[in-house]
């Protein structure tokens, strides 16, 4: 792991390899480990791995945030490496940054892509539940939340058959800042809807989904058409980084070099 300065906070992150740059933003509760089984196989791009405010090493100050002010920490980064024209593929509520960075700055992005997330904002039982998970970690801590968490976010075969990738999906949890972890659920909350950016997008758009996803269901992954967007269909639950790594590199692979 490597960190930067940014705004007085030390933001962690993998770096590894040459070529064009794929930035990956791991989901809530998660970290740059969620994508130890795909940057191996990335091996012709320039890959960095990027870990959000409280989440594994990058540090956080106690303030409250929006998810806009996580795409401008990446733009700070990107800024501070002298990185653009890069490709940012988002898990979850990295896909949640992803769109806001692609709102704020799509003058830096060559392509984006979601990677089982969605552009539509919560439902209204969304909402609900994110103050129901904010007051869970509030009674039982970060521990034990993340223990409900995690088995949700694997297809039901995964949970059987990759027990040990749930587990380290749980390790990785634990290392969470609760605080942060509410901000986060709070910021998601908040989040506007931002179709508009997939539909009109000057650069390509991926949006990959999981048939056996159960968080985001398949019908709010795709919200528009058009030429430049690539839709990829894999036999995975909500995690395809660790479920299936293969699959999704192949997805990115073949997005990055033929756009």
């Amino acid at each position: 792991m490597k960190t930067i300065t940014i705004n007085g906070r030390e933001m962690a992150y993998q770096e590894a390899g040459k070529g064009k740059t794929i930035i990956l933003i791991h989901g809530f509760c998660g970290s740059a480990k969620y994508w130890e089984k795909v940057m191996p196989l990335l091996t012709d791009f320039h890959v960095i791995a990027i870990e959000l405010r409280g989440h594994g090493l990058t540090s956080f100050n106690g303030e409250s945030f929006l998810i806009e002010d996580l795409a401008k920490d990446i733009h700070f980064f990107l800024n501070k490496k002298e990185l653009a024209d890069v490709y940012m593929f988002g898990h979850s509520l990295g896909g949640y940054v992803t769109l806001a960075f692609a709102d704020l700055f799509p003058e830096t992005l060559a392509g984006f892509g979601l990677i089982h997330s969605t552009a539509y904002p919560d439902t209204e039982q969304g909402k609900e539940g994110r103050l129901k998970s904010i007051k869970k970690i509030q009674d039982v801590g970060i521990v034990e939340f993340v223990d409900g968490l995690i088995p949700n976010l694997f297809s039901d075969d995964s949970i059987h058959t990759k027990k040990e990738e749930v587990e380290k999906a749980k390790e990785i949890g634990y290392e969470t800042d609760a605080i942060a972890a509410m901000e986060t659920l709070s910021a998601m909350r908040k989040r506007i809807d931002r179709n508009h950016i997939i539909a009109n997008s000057e650069v390509p758009v991926l949006l990959v989904k999981g048939t056996k996803d159960k968080v985001v269901p398949l019908d709010r992954v795709t919200s528009a058409n058009g030429k430049h967007i690539t839709v990829e269909l894999l036999e995975t639950g909500h995690m395809s980084m660790v479920e299936d790594s293969q699959a999704l590199v192949i997805a990115v692979e073949k997005f990055v070099k033929n756009k």
